[in-house]
């Protein structure tokens, strides 16, 4: 129920029972709040987001790199020949000036913080593909993965996409979920992806029709 649906549903109760105008009030306060805090998606801006963009993508690669690490006992850094902000600083450029009707980037904004990213791009004339899908740590279990990628699906049929594709790590159990949950299958590989040959084995590919 929305914040607003819970404050008609205080005052309804308040009609009929013996519930206090205190708790009535203090239960509204506290709904204030919390609906003060609801998540934000805004367009990326360059100005206003560059830095916070480039630190998630350092977050979110360095994750990446070790957790492949971890449960594959690689060195993927060897393998790809490249530090993290070198692979960072030569993967986020697309985004950068991504423009409907092409794609979008959005912030994910919560509590005055910036929360995570998410963007949809052009993988074809009625395809889109989900890509760089990342909440922070601290910001997790407040439902926005789901609502971004909520809002990424509605934005890519904005743009005439009916059918959608994307890649995740197959460790990234609580990611699959949110991208099940949506209507995402597991397909097999699609040759679009970006992720690199000598990794494609540790990612999963799925697709929304």
């Amino acid at each position: 129920m929305h914040l607003n649906g819970w404050k008609h549903r205080l005052r309804e109760t308040d009609k009929d029972s013996t519930l206090t105008s205190d708790i009535i009030s203090h239960f509204t306060l506290i709904l204030s709040r919390l609906e003060m805090e609801e998540v934000e998606f805004v367009p990326f801006d360059r100005d206003t987001h560059m830095k916070e963009f480039h630190e998630m993508n350092m977050e979110y690669m360095t994750w990446v790199m070790n957790e492949l690490d971890s449960n594959y006992q690689i060195d993927s850094l060897t393998m790809m020949g490249m530090s993290i902000r070198e692979i960072v600083d030569s993967t986020i450029g697309e985004f950068l000036g991504l423009k409907p009707p092409e794609g979008v980037l959005l912030i994910a904004k919560y509590a005055g913080g910036v929360a995570g990213m998410g963007a949809v791009t052009r993988l074809s004339d009625a395809v889109g593909e989900i890509k760089r899908m990342y909440n922070r740590p601290q910001y997790r279990g407040r439902g926005i993965g789901k609502q971004m990628l909520r809002r990424l699906l509605e934005k890519g049929r904005e743009y005439g996409y009916v059918r959608f594709m994307l890649d995740t790590p197959k460790w990234a159990y609580a990611a699959q979920h949110i991208y099940r949950s949506a209507g995402f299958r597991e397909i097999e590989e699609y040759p679009e992806s970006q992720i690199p040959s000598e990794l494609r084995k540790y990612w999963m590919y799925m697709e929304k029709r």
